[in-house]
């Protein structure tokens, strides 16, 4: 909201959080014994189960950092500690260079969106926006100007005089928002703020969300589990499973290169097609091998490979349903299912002992692929993913 007029202060908002842990304590009573903490990379210690572990992250003012993994991966636990909702096990936050760990949730300058929207039901939208502002004796005129503005940028103006009830759930969703915006805080942070709404309306208030982004210039952690509004609205995403970081990167990175198979799977709709195949090496070219086929990788990864000097090795191999190409000589696949998308027909393919889905335009032209059909694939050496069969990371990285 910091945009004409107002005297809402300029606030820089860079959080940086630091090894944050997070331990829910074993509820049985165990006998203190004099023994260190133990280090170890399970998920059950001595002192309770570990939800986060080891997050390091550095936000930038204004940036839009959205936490992505699923149920149970410690993205939601990570936000409240964020908030102060959560007690911070081990680690540090810091909000503009201040350490946060002690500070009271209403003292961290930040304002929270969840997914329900926990609207008051008796009082107006009007009523609902302005209650924080009241309960800070904000001047009356302040407290007008800020909630006006608030709804002119929501496009919910001419809801105001409303009660919730009488409001479809998008709309509630942005009063919800609004009621952080009149706030004007440093962090926005929002837990799963669309995944109570239908499909077509998840849709529309991802692309307000991205608009908002631009008309509110601060700082927004957004945890999801949807991949969709991850590669969507945020500028990186962290990619997170069992309390541990996989990955951070920009949208494009961490599609264009997963750092291991969990992100690879997990990042893309439909999922990354995986083979058993072989990495060789011969006069310095790396090539694949799936089956009868043997594809030489792209100059990049060449140098990538080489600069580690990956030894040949048998390895799992990825490549995405829309990179793979029908042909006339292949890898070998009978078509089980093919669904028709409009578009494209989306081909799902028994080969080599995998599931494969082959995405195909069809650029207007009728397809037919019967079931039990055979067909041939084949990919570019430029999007084939090798990882290592043993530690499930990308060799390339």
């Amino acid at each position: 909201m910091r945009r004409q007029g107002g005297h809402s202060q300029m606030h820089m908002a860079e959080v940086v959080l630091k090894n944050l842990k997070k331990i829910y304590p074993n509820t049985e009573k165990k006998k203190k014994k004099g023994e260190p903490e133990k280090k170890n990379d399970l998920q059950i210690t001595d002192e309770g189960v570990v939800a986060v572990q080891d997050f390091n992250l550095h936000i930038a003012d204004k940036e839009f950092i959205v936490l992505v993994g699923p149920s149970g991966c410690g993205k939601s636990t990570t936000l409240r500690m964020i908030a102060g909702l959560e007690d911070i096990s081990g680690g540090e936050l810091y909000i503009d260079g201040k350490l946060m760990n002690d500070v009271e949730p209403k003292d961290r300058d930040i304002a929270m969106v969840f997914q329900s929207y926990a609207l008051y039901p008796h009082m107006t939208v009007y009523g609902n926006m302005a209650f924080s502002l009241k309960l800070k004796k904000v001047p009356k005129d302040e407290i007008d100007r800020r909630v006006r503005q608030a709804a002119e940028i929501l496009d919910i103006t001419q809801y105001l005089d409303r009660k919730p009830k009488a409001l479809s759930g998008g709309q509630r969703q942005r009063v919800a928002i609004g009621r952080a915006i009149v706030r004007d805080p440093a962090v926005f942070l929002m837990d799963e703020p669309l995944s109570n709404l239908d499909a077509k309306l998840r849709n529309q208030m991802r692309a307000e969300l991205i608009k908002l982004r631009e008309r509110i210039d601060t700082t927004f952690i957004y945890v999801t589990h949807d991949q969709t509004e991850a590669m969507t609205l945020g500028d990186r995403i962290v990619i997170m499973k069992d309390g541990f970081i996989q990955q951070i990167g920009t949208p494009q990175e961490v599609f264009d290169h997963p750092a291991n198979l969990f992100v690879a799977g997990f990042i893309g709709t439909p999922q990354m097609n995986l083979f058993d195949a072989h990495l060789a090496r011969k006069d310095g070219k790396y090539t694949v091998t799936v089956g009868s086929v043997t594809v030489e990788l792209s100059e990049e990864k060449q140098q990538r490979l080489a600069a580690k000097d990956v030894a040949e090795q048998d390895v799992v191999l990825g490549v995405r349903p829309d990179h793979i190409m029908l042909c006339a000589d292949g890898v070998k696949g009978k078509v089980d299912v093919s669904e028709m998308m409009g578009s494209s027909v989306h081909l799902h393919v028994t080969a080599e002992g995998k599931d494969v889905i082959v995405i195909v335009p069809t650029n207007g032209a009728a397809a037919h692929f019967p079931a039990g059909s055979e067909v041939n694939m084949i990919f570019g050496g430029n999007v084939a993913h090798v990882f290592s069969k043993e530690t499930e990371k990308n060799l390339e990285w």
